[in-house]
């Protein structure tokens, strides 16, 4: 096993977590040890680990209701989570495990048994959640459940498709290494214009490359997009070599094979809902979102466009 694969350990028992410890790094784990509910939350948001091992009788029995905070996160909720917990309690809390962790093991668990479960919620977790391995937000597979379960649903939701314009170039020229921060840091405006301006439930997704997701309710999606905007133009700046920002362009070849100014990188976000019309499938999602998609990749800098079509009237509204 990879020494990447870091695991994260709350477990207050000194005696069990000096023997955790030893057998995770015996596997060639990673480690880090956390040692109160505060901690787990902010290290899990922070540093991404690929599994969570967590006792629980952490912080007076607490623990149990830590998993449930970290399965009600989108930044947290693909995260794969072992809880060691002991027999009476597990009696009395039962439902709560049902609701709140992917496994558990009686304490103190069994060496085999540790080890086989932890290859296999990490096997689970890369299977079934395909979490981009960039960002760690969720990937296309549980995007796309995601978007099957709102327009089952029947409720209203808006859709965001978000892109980053003139990225590739800015790749070329840079690096994929400068490139990947600029995807990280996008990620991580996203998520905290969601926090900052959507609702507990909200969703995050990263598609792939530059191309990224939100799903939301209607009376968020503009205030989540000004802010997106706004934050990422801000730092677009200080990514380019201080002629390259002061130019506002970089001299590159484009997609044509023609060496061009292509102007420095901006969001195009396309913003579909279902309140004027109903949305019947993925496919019509797609089909809306990529015409909304092409109108916005025509204007310069950033902007977003949310559709507003109507069954009746067949027409389209533009708000940027």
């Amino acid at each position: 096993m990879s020494r990447e694969t870091k695991i994260a350990l709350a477990v207050p028992d000194l005696k069990l977590r000096e023997i955790l410890v030893y057998l995770l790094k015996a596997w060639e784990y990673n480690v880090a040890l956390l040692e109160n509910g505060r901690d787990v939350l902010e290290y899990l948001k922070k540093e991404n680990p690929s599994l969570l091992i967590i006792d629980a009788a952490l912080e007076e029995k607490k623990g149990l209701e830590i998993c449930k905070a970290i399965k009600s996160d989108f930044l947290t909720s693909y995260i794969p989570t072992i809880v060691l917990i002991d027999k009476r309690q597990l009696r009395r809390d039962l439902l709560s495990i049902e609701q709140g962790v992917d496994d558990y093991l009686i304490k103190p668990p069994d060496p085999i048994d540790l080890e086989i479960r932890i290859i296999l919620a990490l096997r689970s977790a890369a299977h079934h959640f395909n979490a981009n391995a960039l960002t760690r937000l969720p990937g296309n597979k549980l995007i796309e459940r995601e978007l099957i379960q709102k327009l089952d649903s029947g409720r209203h939701f808006s859709f965001h498709y978000i892109d980053i314009d003139n990225f590739k170039p800015y790749n070329d020229k840079y690096g994929y290494i400068r490139g990947n921060e600029v995807i990280l840091e996008t990620a991580r405006i996203i998520s905290s214009s969601v926090k900052a301006h959507g609702n507990d439930k909200d969703f995050v997704g990263h598609v792939g490359g530059d191309d990224f997701v939100v799903i939301t309710t209607p009376d968020k999606a503009e205030q989540i997009a000004k802010k997106t905007i706004k934050e990422f133009d801000g730092i677009v700046p200080g990514r380019y070599s201080e002629a390259d920002a002061e130019n506002g362009f970089v001299v590159a070849t484009d997609r044509s094979g023609k060496v061009s100014n292509i102007p420095l990188m901006s969001l195009s976000i396309a913003i579909v809902n279902n309140i004027s019309s109903s949305i019947a499938n993925l496919f019509e999602l797609m089909d809306i979102t990529t015409e909304l998609k092409k109108y916005l990749k025509s204007r310069p800098g950033s902007n977003f466009m949310v559709n507003r079509r109507s069954e009746n009237k067949g027409k389209k509204g533009r708000n940027k």
